[in-house]
């Protein structure tokens, strides 16, 4: 079991990596945007097309290492008052209503990525870019989130600690 999660943190941790990545671009093509734009009058026909695309990218990918370091925003007022138990019973019922409602985004975005590709759309912006790869990158994104989501209930349910951002699971 120890070994399945430690594999997924890992996947949580490439998949952060990648968005890093993606931030990095994302950075680089906004710079190089203001610069043109700025000095030579002229603009990249893809610069907001892409720099959307690569801005939810960052957040979907970014976003099964952000749950499995505690780094989500959460709401405590109620955890705060009540004994620890209760509070790790209410953190397995909210994360198992997270999984589904990203099970059921996961399986619908891989389909609507899938209709996509077969009906072979393209973004209306002059690159005519396939929309199928983006939306693909987002599914994946949601599968990381899931697996962390899986992840967190299973480190919940079983009693193992869920602080991974130092690599403990005791």
């Amino acid at each position: 079991m120890s070994a399945i999660l430690k594999g997924i943190d890992r996947i949580c941790f490439f998949a952060a990596g990648t968005a890093a990545v993606f931030l990095g671009a994302l950075f680089i093509l906004g710079i190089t945007e203001i610069i043109l734009r700025s000095a030579f009058s002229i603009s990249l026909s893809f610069s907001a097309e892409y720099s959307g695309y690569l801005l939810v990218l960052v957040l979907f990918l970014g976003s099964g290492w952000t749950l499995s370091t505690a780094g989500h925003i959460r709401v405590s007022l109620l955890s705060e008052h009540v004994p620890a138990k209760t509070a790790r019973l209410l953190d397995g019922v909210s994360t198992a209503i997270a999984l589904t409602v990203s099970v059921i985004l996961t399986v619908a975005l891989m389909g609507y990525a899938y209709g996509t590709w077969v009906r072979g759309t393209v973004s209306y912006y002059s690159s005519e870019t396939p929309l199928a790869y983006p939306q693909a990158l987002l599914a994946v994104g949601l599968i990381v989130l899931t697996l962390a989501l899986v992840a967190r209930l299973t480190r919940l349910l079983t009693g193992i600690s869920i602080d991974v951002q130092n690599g403990d699971q005791t």
